[in-house]
């Protein structure tokens, strides 16, 4: 049985799986790494922990599988990270993330000085403090040392794809979401490089996610027990590849995905861009494009009400309780209502200073009021991406559902309340580690197309939405929604 490992990179986690091309699954590992926080507003990775990591978990996947059943290696990665890298091909800091906001002012500077709408027409990125022309301006101004001892500008995937093949590339998926690459020419943008102040030397090599970049090398392979000589294959990011592993690859097809942040994606036949820039759109592969939105705040949320109100019980015992509680708390919360943004928010406000906010708390309420209201609100927030997304047609009359919701029934059930939408979980909740072993069997001409693999894939039975729950959260929905703007006009933001 032919297996292809797939490795999936993070925020928090590394995950690796070997899988079947009929899906089926022969082995997985998971390890964690940190997210680093050294001030307000900061989020970072270390690289070489990540590394590590990465090793960890593809060392324990090669021992639970025959070395002679694998023919292949594909990535997955977390969008929108980078890091610099120095001539010695070692990392100079840690990665920004995902959730680093110290761009902020960058990104209102840059605004001023060029059409931000034309230029997020081409590339598909809201100039936002989220992607690199903002971002590599920031290292300009704030570390200039740093900044001119940099020989290449990368996420962290592209240097562990470094480090697993010797290679300098970066695919079309991962640059789709730096702001820097045309989603239409799939080439590097002349205006962006210019108001990020660097030239493409200075980036890696643009490549397929079809690509095969070469052989693991030798010294990895005998420390992680694969294959000598095995086939390593671009892939693309865990977005792109969430869609693919949930099934979704046709033109109207929609994703859910909670995981540490959440996100809405649905694939579109071309290009689909808002005239408000309240979503991004991004590529799969070539001709295969997503548009949606990010939101900063699930499971990170949780965590932190979890850790917040109930330290006395083990992480697996304080989330079956928060569970629970929420459950025996009727929609509404009785008054409370919880505006998720303990890290700022993403789409479709793009408010990098935008925080939290408990209303409608009195001394009738407790933890499991609050439970209920954070659930509510994660739902709320995704449901504002989805009002963005409207203009893009479905085509299948429901919404496939990954990552860590899907090991909630009642968080399920309240976002198909919240939507009025059917939902169609993946019972596994790792489709984007899934999406890159899938991926890799077409690369590797074990698969004629995308299209051939997605259709292996089989959602569990469909959560219904209660139509007087939805009604209920219709309402609870716009309360929501005018809270955020009168805490935004409150702050000035």
């Amino acid at each position: 049985m032919e297996l292809i490992i797939g490795l999936d990179l993070g925020t928090t986690n590394c995950k690796a799986v070997a899988l079947a091309l009929d899906g089926s699954l022969a082995g997985s590992a998971e390890s964690s790494h940190r997210l680093i926080s050294p001030r307000p507003g900061w989020a970072e990775q270390s690289a070489e922990e990540v590394w590590q990591g990465a090793q960890e978990v593809l060392r324990s996947v090669a021992q639970k599988v025959s070395s002679k059943d694998v023919i292949g290696l594909c990535l997955s990665g977390a969008m929108h990270s980078l890091l610099p890298v120095g001539a010695d091909n070692l990392p100079l800091s840690p990665a920004l993330t995902w959730a680093d906001q110290r761009a902020l002012p960058q990104a209102r500077a840059l605004r001023q000085k060029t059409d931000p709408h034309a230029l997020y027409n081409r590339t598909g990125c809201p100039l936002q403090p989220l992607y690199y022309p903002a971002r590599l301006r920031w290292w300009y101004e704030q570390d200039r040392q740093t900044f001119q001892q940099v020989a290449r500008f990368m996420g962290i995937t592209d240097w562990l794809v470094y480090c697993l093949t010797g290679r300098w590339v970066t695919n079309y998926g991962l640059a789709s979401g730096s702001g820097l690459l045309d989603i239409q020419s799939l080439h590097w943008d002349a205006e962006a490089l210019a108001l990020a102040g660097i030239t493409p030397g200075r980036l890696p090599e643009l490549v397929s996610p079809f690509a095969v970049l070469g052989e693991l090398l030798p010294e990895v392979a005998k420390t992680t027990g694969l294959p000598a000589g095995l086939p390593v294959v671009a892939g693309s990011s865990d977005g792109g590849l969430a869609n693919l592993g949930a099934g979704a690859v046709s033109p109207g097809q929609s994703v859910i995905t909670i995981g540490t942040s959440g996100a809405v994606r649905r694939v579109v036949a071309e290009p689909l861009l808002d005239p408000a820039e309240r979503t991004w759109c991004y590529l799969l592969a070539e001709r295969n494009w997503f548009a949606g939105g990010a939101i900063n705040n699930g499971g990170l949320a949780l965590q932190w009400l979890r850790q917040s109100f109930y330290p006395d019980l083990s992480a697996e015992s304080g989330f079956d309780r928060l569970f629970q509680d929420a459950a025996g708390i009727e929609p509404g919360a009785n008054g409370v209502t919880l505006l998720p943004y303990f890290t700022g928010e993403r789409s479709p406000y793009w408010d990098a200073q935008v925080r939290a906010l408990i209303y409608g708390l009195d001394l009738k309420h407790n933890r499991a009021h609050l439970a209920r209201a954070l659930l509510e609100g994660v739902a709320f927030c995704l449901a504002d991406v989805w009002e963005a997304l409207k203009p893009a047609p479905m085509t299948e009359p429901a919404i496939r559902l990954t990552g860590s919701i899907t090991r909630s029934p009642l968080w399920m059930q309240i976002l198909a309340d919240v939507l009025g939408e059917r939902l169609l979980p993946l019972e596994a909740s790792d489709a984007s580690v899934a999406g890159a072993a899938m991926l890799g069997f077409q690369a590797l001409g074990r698969a004629a197309s995308l299209e051939q693999l997605a259709a292996h894939i089989t959602p569990a039975p469909a959560v219904q939405p209660d139509p007087a729950r939805h009604q209920r959260y219709l309402e609870l929905h716009r309360h929501f929604q005018q809270l955020y703007q009168r805490l935004a006009s409150t702050t000035g933001i």
